[in-house]
């Protein structure tokens, strides 16, 4: 299917939605072959439009934001990459919350299926943000108490996990045996703040599927300009972005 095949696609679509609102608007048709003949007569308007709108893409995807000090990459139950990317929309929902003048959340939550490309070593662009977070998830907010969040936890495995910001879980044999947030056992009368997006909220992978929220909100803010403008305002100050060398989930050895 051509560019141009599509153009008149379009153009035919709107025509007919004009006739079908006045009837008495005159009229007449031909029948046009589409197939690579079609191609032979362009329309130099719509072609330098395409065009332009592909070099203006092309701009953008190459924008260089910050730097990374060596390529990163995101695998169950921990990763690099995977660590950065929750510690950002953590830091960023607090960031708004504060902003709000609102308490701080008490954790951050991703999945690792969202997170679909590595992180190359060197210049970071908005191409390679893209090509990390393709999918269209928004910034979601979600109030939830201890005694159903818990339920979270209960599904967690060394293998079927998500990357956590502020959260430490424990895993030998296989399964969780033990977790903190904040470096605090799980109060069930709590009412948690989590950082998240809105596929994990409206049941994406399951992981808060069967838990019952005591609210939610849900932002027109996309995941993926969460991590550029975290990017720039660390580059903004100097600073490269590098892995986050940290404890927060330990495997003990094998019983």
């Amino acid at each position: 299917m051509t560019k141009h095949f599509l153009c008149a696609l379009v153009l035919f679509t709107s025509f007919f939605c004009i006739y079908a609102q006045n009837k008495d608007y005159n009229y007449h048709y031909e029948v046009v072959k589409m197939d690579s003949t079609f191609d032979n007569n362009p329309d130099l308007t719509v072609e330098t439009y395409l065009n332009y709108i592909k070099v203006e893409k092309e701009k953008k995807m190459r924008q260089v934001i910050g730097t990374s000090k060596e390529v990163m990459t995101s695998f169950a139950p921990m990763s690099p990459l995977s660590n950065l990317l929750v510690d950002m929309l953590f830091e960023w929902g607090n960031d708004y919350l504060t902003g709000k003048k609102m308490e701080k959340a008490d954790l951050g939550l991703l999945n690792f299926g969202g997170i679909r490309a590595p992180l190359p070593q060197g210049e970071i662009t908005i191409g390679n943000i893209f090509l990390i977070s393709p999918f269209d998830n928004t910034v979601t907010f979600v109030y939830v108490k201890g005694s159903e969040l818990k339920k979270m936890f209960t599904v967690f495995s060394e293998k079927r996990n998500a990357p956590m910001a502020n959260v430490q879980t424990v895993y030998q044999n296989g399964r969780l045996t033990n977790y903190t947030i904040g470096g605090l056992p799980l109060v069930n009368d709590k009412v948690y703040t989590i950082v998240t997006i809105n596929f994990l909220a409206l049941g994406g992978d399951g992981f808060l599927e069967q838990i019952n929220f005591e609210s939610t909100h849900y932002l027109e803010i996309l995941l993926r300009d969460v991590f550029i403008d975290k990017i720039r305002i660390k580059t903004a100050h100097n600073i490269e972005i590098e892995r986050v060398k940290d404890n927060r989930v330990i495997v003990l050895p094998t019983l």
